[in-house]
């Protein structure tokens, strides 16, 4: 029994974390493995419909199947909404692994409904510390061009951290909702009061 997620994304250098996913679910390489597709190219709205063919038939040498897509943000927006009907409905025994070095130009919906395994490198400051929402306001000191990457930051943390605290649904939630707003042309302060105050 292994504890992977449908579907994944991983954000940043992912090389690793695909090898720890991959023999977790009983796949040795990627190289000729007849149960894994692998997206690197091809970033096509029809190459991206076609996976649900890949998904629908029966796996050749193990219990499940694979789709791996190498940066994920090459996809059009157009693109991305044809992935998230196979995200919203992969299959029994069938998994994405999606990744991205550019996390704020995919669509809301495919990272809520992503497990979030951010990579950090060597040289990334390993300070980013995961923020509760309070209740009240607090003296974040965050300037206005600051607050959209903190939010994105918190949104891969909350997912990183919702095996060990459940209750970070909602707070993904309104993380999803306050990076919306700010997406959205209202005044980042104001999204960032409804993410604490929530």
């Amino acid at each position: 029994m292994n504890n992977v997620f449908p579907s994944t994304i991983i954000i940043g250098n992912p090389t690793d974390a695909i090898d720890k996913i991959l023999l977790s679910l009983g796949h040795k390489k990627i190289q000729n493995d007849p149960d894994i597709l692998t997206i690197d190219s091809d970033y096509s709205i029809d190459q991206i419909r076609s996976l649900k063919k890949f998904i629908s038939t029966k796996p050749y040498n193990h219990e499940n199947k694979i789709i791996i897509i190498y940066a994920v943000d090459n996809l059009e927006i157009p693109t991305q909404n044809a992935l998230l009907k196979i995200l919203e409905d992969p299959g029994k025994n069938n998994y994405l692994i999606l990744t991205t070095n550019k996390p704020n130009s995919l669509l809301a919906t495919i990272l809520s409904r992503t497990h979030q395994i951010k990579i950090h490198s060597s040289s990334e400051k390993s300070t980013k510390q995961i923020v509760f929402p309070v209740g009240k306001l607090t003296d974040m000191n965050l300037a206005k061009d600051e607050i959209l990457p903190f939010l994105e930051e918190q949104l891969v943390l909350h997912h990183q951290n919702l095996l060990e605290k459940p209750q970070s649904t909602a707070i993904i939630k309104t993380l999803l909702k306050s990076i919306d707003m700010i997406k959205h042309n209202v005044d980042p302060f104001l999204a960032l009061d409804y993410f604490i105050l929530s």
